[in-house]
């Protein structure tokens, strides 16, 4: 009797085991799958978050290459282009009255600026916010010290460069030269350097501009009348031009000027671009 007790007790023993490993092996696959269905739940949000991208950049390129095309339309029909430049800045003083004009005509341009400081910060984020390019005219504007040697000229972009890509994230390879390619007052502290920086500022990835049409907003324009005619009499039909400006600290002259000088323009059928890395640069013969 006992030895049966005993071999039942064994047998319930062994059953009891039994159930516990087919409960575990269960739960260890019910795990599994639950892990299984995690996992590809997980892979089709990937997936799906991929296409998402993918659909998203095909539409931003399409929308960008939609506004090309406009823009292409809309340049083949036009009288001409202009490109409005503005150098020296920003200023607190007059960066702002610019961008509030040209945001009131929607217009957009390209400001050639130099080393800044805290507030002009903010108006270099306000430049890149409406949709203007920023441009390198250098970290100083000094002719002593920018054209004292091939190096201290690349150096003084160079170092612009990093100061407007710590303020916007974009390092920008657009340049003017203090004083234009052209300059010859350069020849005054290194002999030859514009024809040795112009190319070397090519080699180095940089893009420079000079301009068709000066202003004279830093020279012979008193008044912003002056300003104003030096710009619409020098615009010509079916080429590019590329306006010479400043923002520098109270040039009211250029102000002025300048919402008249869009409404002309506008009114005879021109049209306004900023310059951008597919323009074709103006540029200027050298000199030194």
């Amino acid at each position: 009797m006992l030895k049966r007790r005993k071999r039942y007790n064994q047998r319930y023993i062994l059953l009891a085991l039994l159930a516990i490993i087919i409960i575990i092996l269960l739960i260890f696959l019910i795990v599994v799958k639950v892990n299984k269905n995690k996992e590809r739940k997980i892979e089709e949000a990937r997936q799906a978050e991929i296409e998402r991208i993918r659909l998203e950049e095909e539409k931003k390129q399409e929308e960008i290459r939609l506004a090309k095309q406009k823009e292409k339309e809309e340049e083949d029909n036009a009288t001409g282009v202009i490109y409005l430049t503005f150098d020296d800045g920003p200023t607190t003083t007059t960066t702002p009255k610019i961008l509030d004009i040209l945001d009131e005509k929607g217009v957009k341009a390209t400001f050639f600026v130099l080393h800044y400081d805290e507030k002009g910060e903010e108006l270099i984020k306000r430049e890149q916010e409406s949709g203007h390019t920023i441009a390198l005219h250098g970290y100083s504007h000094e002719y002593k010290d920018v054209y004292s040697s091939p190096d201290a000229c690349i150096e003084s972009f160079k170092k612009l460069q990093e100061q407007v890509y710590e303020t916007t994230g974009i390092k920008p390879n657009i340049i003017r030269f203090p004083g234009g390619s052209s300059n010859t007052i350069s020849r005054k502290y290194y002999d030859g350097i514009m024809t040795e920086v112009t190319q070397r500022a090519l080699n180095e990835g940089f893009s420079y501009f000079d301009w068709s049409i000066d202003s004279g907003d830093s020279g012979g324009a008193k008044t912003s009348d002056k300003v104003y005619s030096n710009v619409i009499s020098n615009l010509r039909a079916s080429k590019k031009n590329v306006v010479l400006m400043h923002d520098f600290s109270g040039n009211n002259k250029t102000v002025g000027a300048l919402a008249g000088i869009i409404d002309y323009a506008k009114e005879n059928g021109y049209v306004f671009r900023r310059i951008t890395d597919e323009t074709e640069p103006i540029r200027h013969k050298v000199n030194n």
